[in-house]
This record gives structure tokens, C-alpha cells and sequence, in this order.
């Protein structure tokens, strides 16, 4: 099993320095600068005590990534303020998923990841009052097509994105987990049920098991691949966590009240198969007893993070896999022949254009 260098990192950091050459430095920061992980290894070395054994070059470049991960945090907390007094006003809990909960809960995840939006969940009842107190806040949001309206306000799980008019934040509004169309008959309910108050804070996180839980979910059910070895090291610390914390058989228990064993039973074995992490004796028993145990899904990560033709094969069925989950396959034909058709529209406008 060919395992990438940055999952090597993060499973064992000291066997890593100890071993790696010149040439695997500069593979994993190549591999690191592209999918924005420099300051998480930064992060990790000093978990480590390992910063003073690293050579100068690498010094530097961790330093760069952490540098750039500083002013990013501070954006995020600086944004998160400016939102304080319009959603403050909210009689109704505004959650924060993702990278912003993951900061503002100070985990060890959030130790130099970066962020390209800031993630909320919501009511979905609520949805139309929350965007209201967000544009007289200076969001607005850009024009889409009726069918896109439509996909995302009745098929997906959030809304079109908001943007600040002045600063430029992207913020994503969720009123689910997942997409609609997926018919998971996941009980959202149960996400506000587990949350708690920041201190001092209008917003509110998700339990531990719940960030776990969504991160299983975006990484189980859904056909990205450009960004599978991030979420798999996200889902190790956040793992990782849950151990430390003794939650893991409250993790197994909110996921079945959540609808969602099988993402998280799979992404757990992924966690111990890839990380070489050791669960639990109970959480062992409980898992290899499920019948939501996915052996070929998981053939399908690992193959994808090796190379040539059977990683793109096993990429290519990952994504056709990925849209089952997410759509019913009425509305997934309804969505490509509307797609293609506006994109077959808008193709025919441009050729004029391109013949004056």
C-alpha cells in the first residue's frame, strides 16, 4: 500500500525526521504547499518537540506557511466579530462548522489550517431572516439561474454563497449536513441539541463528535478527490481528540441517532488502517460487528492515493460514487440535462460573439 509522504508525516513524526532524506523534504513540502498544509506541519513539529532537529530550509519554509496562517487566523476572528452584531440580534442558534468552529474551539486541528469561507448552520426556517440581518451587514448574494436557486435552496444543503461587499468574505449558511436530494433522512435537530455557547459569543459549535461526524460525511458521501489526504489528516486529529477525550463511544452513539454510522464507522477504519492508529477494545468490537462496514469504498481511498491507471480508475468511481450519495438518481438526471442544456444555451451565444 503506497501510503503519501504527508499521512506518513502525521502518523509517525519522529520515525519521519529520522528518516527522511533531502529529496522526501522536498516532496512533502511540494505536496504540503498544494493543498495549503505547510503551517499544519509546522504545527506538528512543535507538537513534537521536533522543530530544532529540522534542517534550516525546511525551517523556512514551515516558518513562511505559519506567517500566512497568522494573518488568516486573525481574518477569521476579525470576521467572526463583525458578524457579532447583526446575528446577535438572532433568536435562533447560528452554529459554526468547519475550520471557523474548529478555531474557535482552539483544537488541535485547527493548529496552521487555513480556511477559504466561514461556515454556519442554521434553521433552515430561518434562513431567509438570517440573510436579511446579513445584508444589512453589506453581504449580499450573487445572481444565479432559477434552476440554481432551485438546486441549492431545495436539493443541496445550504445556501447560494454571501459575499461582503467591502472585505470579500465568503460565507456559506447550511441548513443541513448534506444534500437534501440525497434522502439520507439525517436528523439535523440533533446537531442544535449537542451545541454550546462560545463565551462571551452569539455563536455556538457542534459538539466534538458532531465536527467529526460532518467531516466523515463531506469526506464518506461526497466525489471530491483533490483534497483527500487533508481530510483524512483532519479526520485522524479530530480522532485523535475524540481518544484523548474518552468520546468515542458517545461518537458511535450520535451517529446512529444522526443517521450517519456508516460514514463514521468507515472513516474510523480508514483513521486506523492509514494512521496505524489502535482503537479501542470496545470501539473495535462495536465496528467490526456493524453491518455498515464499506470494504470496498475504502479500497477506493487507498487506491486513489497511490498512482497511474488504477488510481484514476479508482478516482472515477469515487466521484460516480460520490453523486449517488448526493442525489437520487430522479434528480440527478433532471440536473444533467439542465446543466448541459443551459451550458449548450450559453455556448451558442458565445460563437456569434466570437464570429463579429
Amino acid at each position: 500500500m503506497l501510503v503519501p509522504l504527508l499521512i506518513q508525516c502525521f502518523r509517525d513524526p519522529l520515525a519521519f525526521q529520522a528518516t527522511a532524506s533531502a529529496d522526501c523534504w522536498t516532496r512533502l513540502l511540494q505536496d504540503a504547499r498544494s493543498l495549503g498544509m505547510t503551517a499544519q506541519l509546522k504545527a506538528l513539529c512543535e507538537r513534537h518537540q521536533l522543530w530544532d532537529r529540522l534542517p534550516a530550509t525546511v525551517q523556512k519554509h514551515f516558518a513562511w506557511g505559519w506567517r500566512y496562517y497568522q494573518k488568516q487566523q486573525a481574518s477569521l476572528f476579525y470576521e467572526l466579530m463583525e458578524l457579532e452584531p447583526c446575528l446577535q440580534q438572532a433568536n435562533y442558534p447560528c452554529l459554526l462548522l468547519k475550520g471557523a468552529a474548529y478555531q474557535a474551539l482552539g483544537l488541535t486541528v485547527s493548529e496552521g489550517r487555513l480556511y477559504s469561507d466561514i461556515d454556519l448552520l442554521i434553521d433552515r426556517y430561518q434562513l431567509d431572516d438570517c440573510k436579511s440581518k446579513l445584508f444589512f451587514a453589506g453581504f449580499f448574494e450573487p445572481a444565479v439561474s432559477a434552476y440554481d436557486k432551485y438546486f441549492y435552496l431545495q436539493l443541496s444543503h445550504e445556501n447560494p454563497p454571501l459575499y461582503h461587499v467591502k472585505r470579500g468574505t465568503a460565507l456559506d449558511i447550511h441548513f443541513a449536513l448534506f444534500p437534501l436530494a440525497g434522502r439520507k433522512k439525517l436528523a439535523t435537530e440533533q446537531v442544535f441539541a449537542s451545541a454550546r455557547p462560545i463565551e462571551g459569543s452569539c455563536f455556538q459549535v457542534p459538539s466534538l463528535s458532531y465536527l467529526y461526524i460532518h467531516a466523515a460525511i463531506h469526506f464518506f458521501w461526497q466525489e471530491e478527490q483533490h483534497k483527500l489526504v487533508k481530510d483524512l489528516i483532519d479526520l485522524d486529529l479530530l480522532y485523535s481528540q475524540l481518544l484523548e477525550q474518552n468520546l468515542l463511544a458517545q461518537l458511535l452513539i450520535d451517529a446512529e441517532h444522526f443517521g450517519a454510522l456508516e460514514p463514521t464507522i468507515n472513516t474510523l477504519l480508514l483513521v486506523q488502517t492509514l494512521f496505524k492508529r489502535c482503537l479501542p477494545a470496545d470501539i473495535a468490537a462495536q465496528i467490526t460487528s456493524s453491518p455498515y462496514q464499506r470494504s470496498l469504498a475504502r479500497a477506493l481511498v487507498i487506491k486513489q492515493l497511490g498512482g497511474g491507471i488504477s488510481a484514476r480508475l479508482a478516482g472515477a468511481l469515487w466521484y460516480l460514487r460520490g453523486y449517488q450519495h448526493k442525489m437520487h438518481w430522479r434528480a440527478l438526471l433532471r440536473h444533467i440535462w439542465v446543466k448541459g442544456k443551459l451550458a449548450w444555451q450559453q455556448r451558442g451565444k458565445q460563437i456569434p460573439q466570437q464570429n463579429k
